[in-house]
């Protein structure tokens, strides 16, 4: 008579004890929706983590005690290797000859020498600036100031009040000196004016081309602004500008998005913790039920053994049984874990102070849930070892004892 192949020996076996298949069935499921779940809150934090590093603008600003900042200087540090953008600031106050201010309500009262300056600021790259990255100003039309081009973008009030727009030349003069520079682009918003003067107000304040501003008042900068590929790069960039010129003062805007990070490091941890949680607790659930499957088996193996089959064969019979279940609740975790992550998310994040992180969902992708998967049939297999072992490390002769 020709004996039963492993698989076919592995399919009676799970057809003929149906109660015990289902329920190792179910408590895999558990696990592997468990596993599934947060691996979508996992992707997620991974996902805004990387776009925050990427999208932040993270970056430093220099400065000099006496106000100015050399050409020089600032452009040996913008060829650090960390530095991957830089910006150039010039501020001055000119008149806008033939053009006046927008009036304002600080009831400021200046000399008659003053009363017309309009905030000059000079800049190698509009785009760069805090206002206009900060969404605090808004291009309405025309373009930034960048890669030299020769320019001005001024605020829509002062545009209207003075019936300029796009194409309209505009006359600055300062310390005896005038450019005549186009108007490029208008701009919208609102910052705040802490010296309460009128060229301090946002209608009246006149983005130029960094070469403008430095004929009106002086070659020397205000500000050298730097930007780094990421918000990991940063710390390196400041160590790196300040043993480049140690006579600037540095200022980081890490601060700006610390808070978010620090946020997300945290539910990093959390997941972390509940996946090891998780499978623990699967395994050592897994590994128990499993001891009383094969102790139940014990005279199936005893069996097994006298008719010549060898441990390996025996084994690899409760392997295939064990994958099979694996399987069919690996298809059960997987659908009710995709369907349980948004709640998952949800609990996660609603511990979050930030408002923007509180709103968000999970949305696994399939390297997390493929993750997921991979652990939890490691689990399956290692509970199978954990039960199997104690039984297959006896002689044959001392399992036949035991059903004799």
């Amino acid at each position: 008579m020709r004996s039963l192949s492993i698989w076919r020996r592995a399919w009676y076996s799970l057809s003929r004890r149906p109660r015990r298949a289902l329920l190792l069935t179910l408590i895999m499921a558990v696990v592997f929706t468990a596993l599934i779940s947060q691996s979508g809150v996992r992707a997620q934090v991974a996902g805004i983590s990387g776009a925050i590093n990427s999208g932040v603008n993270a970056g430093f600003t220099a400065h000099s005690e006496s106000g100015t900042i050399s050409l020089a200087q600032a452009e040996k540090l913008s060829r650090l290797p960390q530095v991957k953008r830089s910006a150039f600031e010039k501020e001055t106050l000119a008149k806008p000859e033939g053009a006046q201010l927008v009036a304002t309500t600080s009831g400021v009262q200046l000399d008659a020498e003053f009363a017309g300056d309009a905030g000059i600021i000079g800049t190698s790259n509009s785009q760069l600036h805090p206002s206009f990255m900060g969404r605090l100003y808004r291009l309405e039309s025309g373009k930034h100031l960048a890669g030299g081009t020769r320019g001005a973008l001024i605020h829509r009030e002062f545009a209207q009040r003075n019936g300029l727009h796009v194409g309209s030349l505009l006359h600055l003069s300062a310390n005896g000196n005038a450019v005549r520079v186009p108007v490029v682009g208008i701009f919208s918003g609102k910052t705040e004016n802490p010296g309460g003067l009128p060229a301090g107000a946002s209608e009246n304040q006149i983005f130029t081309d960094l070469a403008s501003s430095q004929r009106l008042g002086g070659k020397e900068l205000t500000t050298a602004r730097y930007f780094t590929e990421d918000a990991n790069a940063l710390p390196a960039a400041l160590r790196a500008a300040k043993q480049a010129d140690s006579q600037l003062s540095f200022e980081s805007n890490a601060a700006q998005f610390a808070g978010v990070l620090a946020t997300l490091s945290g539910v990093n941890k959390l997941l972390t913790a509940l996946a090891v949680g998780v499978g623990a607790a699967g395994l050592a659930a897994l590994a128990l039920i499993m001891i009383f499957w094969i102790r139940g088996r014990t005279r199936e193996i005893g069996v097994l053994l006298a008719v010549g089959k060898t441990k390996a064969n025996i084994l690899g019979q409760l392997t295939l049984e064990a994958a099979f279940l694996a399987l069919v609740g690996s298809v059960i975790g997987a659908i009710l874990g995709f369907l349980l992550s948004g709640k998952v998310s949800s609990l996660v994040f609603a511990k979050s102070a930030s408002p923007s992180l509180s709103a968000l969902s999970a949305s696994g992708n399939a390297e997390s849930i493929l993750a997921a998967l991979v652990l939890g049939y490691v689990i399956t297999f290692a509970a199978l070892l954990v039960a199997t072992a104690p039984l297959l490390r006896q002689t044959p002769r001392a399992i036949l004892a035991k059903i004799s």
